[in-house]
C-alpha cells in the first residue's frame, strides 16, 4: 500500500513539474511581401492566452507550452495555425485571401467570411474612401458597386439619393438603413471618410432579413475605425477649389431682343426694343454674376494603438467647403473616440462615439433658374445703386435674392454606442450594445428688405421683413443583445446568432415666424417681431420597434452553405392588430472549388453558386395614421374666436406593412490565379401593399388617405469583373474593375380600395401650373406624362385641319392621341422615365514604383430627362442659345422649335432628353516618398497627391447636370437644381 502511495506521489509530482515546464515565445506576423501586420490576433487554442502584434507586427505569448497551438488571424489574409516546439522564435507569413470569395464582411450583428454566405454583399476597400474629398461615404462609392446607384446633389454638405436595387415604396422612402458601428441613423454625412475602416452593402432578402422591417430598401453597414499595436499618429490636409462646369450658353441681349420682339409682335403686340436700342445693349451674365470658385479643405488628425489593456482611436476632423453658388457654405468638425477595454481574455467593453457639428448657409437653388431665365439686357444695379429686374418678364434678382435672404442651418449629433462583450466559452460569446443617435437642429430663414427698379419705376421687396425659425430634436435609441455560438464539429461550422432588439424614436418640432425683424444678425430672434401676423406650429413623433431574431450560417467541409434568418418585428406606428410580422430567409451556396474534382484543372480558381429568398418589411411613415382625427378651424368673433371641427380625415385602421419578397441567384468565379474575378446576378422582388396616398373626391371632408393599395416590382442583373495583376519584381501593378447593373421597376398593381378614388400620383410639378410625371398601374415610378409634338404648323391651313383651331403658325404641333379633334390631357402619353436602363462604373488603377495613379467612371444609359429649365416659360423669360438658333421663323420646314412665344407651355416631349452621361469621377495621381527618405525624417508614410473629381461629363443633356436627385416621383427634372460641380484638391498624407 505504502508503494503505491509512493508511486501515486511521484508521478504527481512529475506531472507537477511538467505542467510547470513553460516558457515565454516571440517572433513576428507579416505578409507575402515581409510587411509587418500590426494589429493581428494570436490566440493559444484550449487556454486563455492571446495578444495582438503591434505595429511592427512584433507579438509575445507567455506560459505557453511544448506542443500547443496557436492561430493567427488577421483581416484579409488566411488563418494560420502554429505549433510550439523547442524554438522560442517565430516568424509568422500570411497568405492574403485568394480571392474576394474568401474576404471577412460585416453583416447583422457580426462578421463572416464571405465563402460561408448565400446573399449578395458589396464592399468597398477603406483605401477607396479615407482619401476621397466628399462629404460622405456614399459618393466614394459611387460607380463601384453593382446594385447601388448614387445620385449626388452636388452642393456642400449633400448626400445625394441612394437606391439600391430600385425604388420599391411611394410613401416608405427610398434610402437604404445606415448601420453605424451598430447604431441606426438616418444621416452619415457627419461621418468623416478617413474614420471608416468597412464599408459593406447588404442587398438581397437573406442578407438584410435581419434587420426586419428596416432593411426592404438595403442596408449600408458602416464600421469605424479601432486602435491596434503601437501608437500611430496620421495626419492628412486636402485643398482645392469648387468650380463649374458643363455650363449652358445663354442668348446674348441682342439675341433675347430680337426673341423678344418676335414673340410680342406674333400676338399682335408692339415691339419692345427698336433697332437702335438693340445695338447697344449691354450683355449681362447672370449666372457669371452668382456663382464663384469656392475654396475646398478637409484636415483630418487621428491617434490609434493598444496600451496595456485599451485599444484607442482618436481623431478629429475639419471640413470647410464654399460651394458655386455666392453664399453657399458648409462646415463640418467631427470628433471620434473609440477605445476597447480588455478586462480579461474573456471580457471587454467599449465605445464608438462621435460628436459632430455642421453649419449650412444655403441660399435657393431656384437663384440657378432665375439666373438662367433673366433677362441679359438689364444690368445687376442700376445707376442710382437698386437692384434692376425688367417688366418683360416676372423673375427675380437672383443676385439680390442672395444678398437679401439668409437660409442658415446648423446641427450638432451625436452618435456612438456603449457596448460589452463576453466570452462565455471559446465557442459562444454575448454581447450587449446601446445604441444612441441625438440630434440637435436649428434653422433660420429670413429675407431683408431691399429696393428693386424696373421700367415702371421702384418697389420694395421682403417689405415686412419675415423671420422663420425652426428648432428641431431627435431622440433615437436602440439596444441590442444577442449570443453568437461558432464552433466546429468535423466538417460542420455552424454559426447561430440569437438575439432581441428596441428601438425608440422621439422626435419634436417648433416652428414660428414673425414680421418686423430688423436686419442684424444681432437682432433676428422672434421676440423682436411684431406679434400681429405671427405663426406658431409645435409637432412631433413617437414610435417604438421590438424584435426578436435568429441566424443560422452553416457549412460542410467548406462546399455546402445554408443560411436562415428569422426575425419577428413589432412597431408601433401601426395598429395593434397589425403590429407584428415575421420576416424568414434562407439561402444555399455551393463551393465548387472546393469539390476533388476541382483541383485538376487550372483555369478556374473559384468557383461559387448562390441563391437566397426571403421576405423583408417596411414601415417607413408617421405614426398614427391608422387614427381618425378632425380638423379644427378657428372662427373669429366679436367676443373671441370659437374652435369648431371642419373635416373628419379619412383613416385606413387596418394600415399595415409594406411586405417585399425577393429571389437572388449568383455565381462568383476567379479565374487565372484569380487574377481575374468577377460575379453575376439575377434578382426578383416584389413589394405588397404598398402604402398610397389615394386622392378622393370633395364630399368625405379629406381629399386623400393613406391605405395599403397596390405592389411594385424590380427586377435585374448584377454583373461586376476585376482584373489585377503584378510584375515579379512587385515595383509595376495594376487593376482595372467594371460593374453594370439592370434593373426594371414597375408598379404593377393599384387598388382603389374606395370607390372613386383616384388612382395615381400626379408630380413633377413646374410651378407655372404643369406637372411633368405621373405614378400609374403598369409603369415606373415617376414617368414623364407628356404631350407629344408633331413638329410646328407652318401653315393656317395646317391649322385649319387640327385638333388645334386656336394655333397660330410657328405653335407645335401637339399629336391628338385618342382622335376625338381636340388637345386634352388625355393626348398624354408616357414616355420613360428617370430610373436607367443600364447604370455602370469603370475603376482602373495603377502603380509604378512610389508612383501610384487611378480613375473611376460611372454612367447611365436609357434613362430620360426634363429640361424645366426651358420648359418653366411665363412671358419674357431668357432662353439658351440653342433654343434661339433653333426657333422657327419661317418657311416650309417645321421640324426645328417653336417660334418664340410668351405664353406657358404645354408639358411636351419637345422638353424631354436622353439622359445617357459618362463621368470621369475621379483622377488622382500620387507620390509615395521611398523608405529611405522616410527613416531620414523619422516618418512612416509620406504621400502627396493631385485630385480631379467630376471634371468630365459626356452627355448630350442641354441642360447644366444630367444627374439630377430629387423625390421617388420626380426625379430626373432639371428646376432649381445644383449645377455639375467639379473639385481640383491637392493632398498630403503624412504617418508618424
Amino acid at each position: 500500500m505504502r508503494f503505491k502511495l509512493i508511486t501515486v506521489f511521484v508521478m504527481l509530482l512529475s506531472y507537477i513539474g511538467m505542467a510547470q515546464e513553460t516558457k515565454t515565445i516571440s517572433g513576428t506576423v507579416s505578409d507575402s511581401t515581409d510587411v509587418p501586420l500590426p494589429g493581428a490576433q494570436l490566440k493559444v487554442q484550449g487556454k486563455e492566452i492571446f495578444t495582438v502584434t503591434d505595429f511592427d507586427g512584433n507579438f509575445t505569448l507567455e506560459d505557453v507550452e511544448e506542443g500547443d497551438v496557436f492561430r493567427i488571424t488577421f483581416l484579409g489574409f488566411q488563418p494560420k495555425e502554429v505549433t510550439v516546439g523547442t524554438e522560442n522564435e517565430y516568424n509568422v507569413v500570411l497568405q492574403e485571401e485568394a480571392a474576394s470569395l474568401n474576404e471577412v464582411v460585416v453583416i447583422g450583428y457580426g462578421e463572416a467570411e464571405s465563402r460561408d454566405l448565400a446573399g449578395t454583399i458589396s464592399n468597398l476597400k477603406a483605401e477607396e474612401i479615407n482619401d476621397s474629398p466628399t462629404t460622405s461615404a456614399l459618393q466614394a462609392a459611387q460607380g463601384k458597386l453593382p446594385g447601388v446607384q448614387v445620385i449626388n446633389n452636388g452642393s456642400p454638405g449633400s448626400v445625394g439619393n441612394v437606391r439600391i436595387r430600385g425604388a420599391i415604396s411611394v410613401l416608405g422612402g427610398a434610402d437604404p438603413l445606415y448601420v453605424v458601428d451598430g447604431v441606426i441613423t438616418q444621416d452619415i454625412s457627419g461621418i468623416a471618410n478617413s474614420d471608416i475602416e468597412s464599408f459593406d452593402v447588404l442587398k438581397d432578402a437573406s442578407s438584410t432579413a435581419i434587420y426586419g422591417a428596416r432593411g426592404a430598401n438595403g442596408v449600408v453597414l458602416i464600421t469605424t475605425k479601432s486602435g491596434k499595436g503601437k501608437m500611430k499618429v496620421s495626419l492628412s490636409s486636402t485643398t482645392g477649389i469648387n468650380t463649374l462646369v458643363n455650363g449652358v450658353d445663354m442668348a446674348n441681349a441682342q439675341e433675347y431682343a430680337q426673341y423678344t420682339n418676335e414673340a410680342l409682335t406674333r400676338t399682335g403686340n408692339d415691339p419692345a426694343f427698336t433697332a437702335s436700342e438693340i445695338s447697344g445693349l449691354q450683355t449681362t451674365d447672370w449666372m457669371d454674376q452668382i456663382t464663384r470658385e469656392g475654396l475646398f479643405q478637409n484636415y483630418n488628425l487621428s491617434v490609434s494603438g493598444s496600451k496595456e489593456d485599451i485599444d484607442y482611436y482618436v481623431s478629429a476632423n475639419y471640413m470647410d467647403e464654399e460651394g458655386i453658388l455666392q453664399d453657399n457654405d458648409y462646415e463640418r468638425l467631427t470628433v471620434r473616440l473609440n477605445n476597447t477595454y480588455h478586462l480579461s481574455e474573456n471580457i471587454r467593453f467599449g465605445h464608438n462615439v462621435s460628436l459632430v457639428r455642421q453649419r449650412g448657409f444655403n441660399p435657393s437653388f431656384s437663384n440657378f433658374t432665375n439666373a438662367y431665365k433673366q433677362a441679359p439686357h438689364i444690368p445687376v444695379r442700376g445707376e442710382d445703386g437698386n437692384y434692376r429686374t425688367t417688366n418683360l418678364n416676372n423673375v427675380g434678382n437672383p443676385v439680390a435674392n442672395i444678398d437679401n435672404n439668409q437660409n442658415v442651418n446648423e446641427q450638432v449629433r451625436i452618435l456612438g454606442n456603449a457596448w460589452g462583450e463576453v466570452d462565455i466559452f471559446d465557442w459562444l460569446s454575448f454581447r450587449s450594445s446601446i445604441g444612441v443617435n441625438v440630434l440637435r437642429e436649428k434653422s433660420r430663414n429670413y429675407g431683408a428688405r431691399y429696393i428693386v427698379g424696373n421700367e415702371s419705376g421702384t418697389q420694395i421687396l421682403n417689405q415686412n421683413q419675415v423671420l422663420n425659425v425652426r428648432d428641431y430634436d431627435e431622440e433615437r435609441f436602440n439596444w441590442d443583445n444577442f449570443l453568437t455560438f461558432d464552433k466546429k464539429f468535423g466538417k460542420h461550422d455552424v454559426n447561430l446568432t440569437l438575439g432581441l432588439t428596441s428601438e425608440r424614436l422621439a422626435s419634436e418640432a417648433f416652428e414660428g415666424s414673425r414680421r418686423g425683424v430688423p436686419p442684424s444678425d444681432n437682432l433676428l430672434y422672434l421676440g423682436i417681431g411684431e406679434q400681429e401676423g405671427q405663426t406658431i406650429d409645435h409637432v412631433g413623433d413617437r414610435s417604438t420597434r421590438l424584435a426578436y431574431f435568429s441566424r443560422l450560417l452553416y457549412n460542410f467541409d467548406k462546399r455546402y452553405v445554408f443560411n436562415a434568418t428569422i426575425r419577428r418585428e413589432g412597431s408601433s406606428k401601426f395598429a395593434e392588430s397589425e403590429r407584428i410580422r415575421y420576416y424568414p430567409s434562407f439561402g444555399v451556396a455551393w463551393n465548387i472549388d472546393n469539390e476533388d474534382f476541382f483541383a485538376n484543372q487550372n483555369f478556374l480558381s473559384n468557383l461559387k453558386v448562390r441563391g437566397s429568398y426571403g421576405l423583408v418589411g417596411n414601415d417607413r411613415i408617421d405614426s398614427g395614421l391608422f387614427l381618425q382625427l378632425i380638423d379644427f378651424s378657428a372662427y373669429p368673433f366679436p367676443n373671441g374666436v370659437a374652435i369648431g371641427g371642419s373635416s373628419i380625415q379619412q383613416y385606413d385602421e387596418n394600415l399595415t406593412w409594406e411586405t417585399t419578397t425577393e429571389l437572388d441567384l449568383g455565381i462568383e468565379f476567379g479565374m487565372l490565379d484569380n487574377r481575374l474575378t468577377g460575379e453575376f446576378t439575377y434578382y426578383d422582388k416584389e413589394t405588397e401593399d404598398i402604402l398610397f396616398p389615394l386622392s378622393l373626391p370633395q364630399t368625405s371632408g379629406d381629399d386623400s388617405f393613406v391605405t395599403n393599395a397596390g405592389s411594385i416590382e424590380n427586377k435585374g442583373i448584377e454583373f461586376a469583373l476585376n482584373w489585377s495583376d503584378a510584375s515579379e519584381s512587385g515595383d509595376f501593378s495594376y487593376n482595372v474593375g467594371f460593374n453594370i447593373t439592370k434593373n426594371e421597376n414597375e408598379l404593377t398593381n393599384i387598388n382603389p380600395v374606395v370607390e372613386n378614388a383616384i388612382p395615381f400620383i400626379d408630380s413633377g410639378d413646374l410651378g407655372n401650373g404643369q406637372i411633368v410625371t405621373r405614378t400609374v398601374e403598369g409603369n415606373e415610378l415617376g414617368t414623364f406624362w407628356l404631350y407629344k409634338t408633331d413638329g410646328v404648323f407652318t401653315s393656317q391651313s395646317e391649322i385649319d385641319n387640327s385638333a388645334q383651331p386656336g394655333a397660330r403658325v410657328g405653335d407645335f404641333r401637339y399629336v391628338d392621341t385618342n382622335g376625338d379633334g381636340s388637345i386634352t390631357q388625355t393626348d398624354r402619353q408616357y414616355m420613360g422615365s428617370y430610373q436607367p436602363d443600364f447604370y455602370y462604373g469603370i475603376n482602373l488603377g495603377v502603380t509604378y514604383k512610389q508612383v501610384d495613379f487611378s480613375t473611376s467612371l460611372f454612367g447611365n444609359v436609357g434613362n430620360k430627362v426634363f429640361n424645366g429649365l426651358r420648359a418653366q416659360r411665363f412671358s419674357g423669360e431668357n432662353i439658351d442659345a440653342d433654343l434661339f438658333g433653333e426657333r422657327y421663323t419661317g418657311g416650309d420646314s417645321g421640324n426645328g422649335g417653336p417660334a418664340a412665344f410668351n405664353a406657358v407651355p404645354l408639358p411636351s416631349d419637345y422638353y424631354l432628353e436622353d439622359g445617357d452621361f459618362l463621368r470621369v469621377n475621379n483622377i488622382t495621381v500620387g507620390y509615395n516618398f521611398s523608405d529611405d527618405i522616410l527613416e531620414s525624417i523619422q516618418l512612416s508614410r509620406l504621400r502627396v497627391y493631385a485630385t480631379a473629381q467630376n471634371a468630365l461629363t459626356f452627355t448630350k443633356y442641354s441642360g447644366f447636370n444630367p444627374e439630377l436627385p430629387r423625390g421617388i416621383l420626380d426625379s430626373g427634372l432639371e428646376l432649381d437644381a445644383y449645377p455639375t460641380t467639379a473639385k481640383f484638391l491637392l493632398g498630403l498624407n503624412i504617418d508618424f
